[in-house]
């Protein structure tokens, strides 16, 4: 979720700021909120994440860098954060354990999970990073004697035949996919000025909402058990935010435009930082509903909003102003 400024690749901010915010609602999760919401979450998880393994993917150049000079920047730019966030969410859930019941918390099982299978960890989060890098790591090699296709092809395989959630490397096979669509997409200009453009983005809305209904039984939605089903849901879904951050980037400056751009370029910091304050609006409510009736709407809302704009005001306001913090948390120098 690095920064990428350049005027003509703005949209891929604007993708970034979309997919962040998504991220920051789905990530709001209490024990009481109405099934409207759980639906609304659960349609949002089918691409969120496979939106962020695309743009890496479409912002990755092949042989840019020597291997070991590419593994060198991805440790820096996303193994630094995993760490600094592994041990600040240590440091904050172990005393907080003592006086508030934490969803996951820390003992023996999650810390070790958080080198093993961080999604079953303590910082569920770290689970992209890791994955992330893990790709890294995999792609060139599979590169020197694959092309993209065969790889896409062969990682698919893999995942139906295995699944995704096996430890260390599962999550990183499973999301192979949607990594090298991306650098397809980014490669292929027939391919991208098929998908891309104002008929992608109606062709990608309406499959998706297709794609969406066939997943509502019963009156909720199911979500895609099946992992072709899945991939589906992924890659239709992303497609859709693509054309959407086209139209938005390519339109006059208001409002909106500005805001998704700002959430994009501050989204690697959104990530790692917004559960610690979503979930201190989330326990400050609980409190708070002992003696006051608050609508869930104005609770998610607030939840949001400070999950999204505290960090980019930490950000903006300490990090970047200090070099050992820009080192640890947006492994930058």
């Amino acid at each position: 979720m690095a920064s990428h400024s350049p005027a003509r690749h703005e949209w891929i901010l604007v993708a970034k700021g979309i997919g962040i915010i998504l991220v920051v609602i789905g990530h709001f999760d209490p024990a009481e909120s109405p099934q409207y919401w759980t639906d609304m979450r659960a349609v949002i998880y089918t691409f969120h994440m496979p939106l962020f393994f695309v743009l890496s993917g479409y912002l990755y150049v092949h042989g840019k860098y020597p291997y070991g000079a590419l593994i060198r920047n991805k440790m820096r730019r996303l193994l630094y954060p995993f760490a600094t966030i592994a041990v600040a969410f240590a440091l904050i859930k172990i005393p907080a354990a003592h006086f508030v019941r934490l969803e996951n918390p820390v003992d023996p099982h999650s810390a070790l999970a958080i080198l093993t299978d961080p999604v079953n960890s303590y910082a569920p989060l770290l689970w992209f990073l890791q994955a992330l890098f893990l790709i890294f790591c995999i792609y060139p090699p599979m590169r020197s004697f694959l092309d993209d296709v065969a790889i896409f092809l062969v990682c698919v395989i893999l995942d139906e035949a295995f699944g995704t959630r096996y430890p260390v490397l599962g999550r990183a096979v499973g999301n192979m996919p949607f990594f090298v669509f991306g650098i397809l997409l980014r490669e292929n200009v027939r391919l991208a000025n098929l998908l891309i453009g104002r008929r992608g983005l109606i062709v990608a809305a309406g499959a998706f909402a297709a794609a969406c209904a066939v997943q509502f039984r019963g009156g909720t939605f199911a979500g895609a058990h099946d992992y072709f089903a899945a991939l589906a849901l992924g890659l239709i879904g992303t497609l859709l935010v693509i054309n959407c951050s086209h139209a938005i980037s390519a339109a006059a400056a208001n409002p909106v435009r500005t805001a998704l751009l700002q959430a994009g370029y501050y989204s690697m910091t959104i990530y790692i930082l917004h559960l610690l304050f979503e979930g201190a609006v989330r326990i400050g409510f609980l409190q708070l509903a002992r003696h006051l009736a608050v609508p869930f709407l104005v609770i998610a809302l607030i939840a949001v909003t400070a999950g999204v704009l505290i960090p980019i005001v930490l950000e903006r306001d300490l990090i970047r102003k200090s070099p050992l913090a820009r080192r640890l948390v947006l492994g930058s120098d």
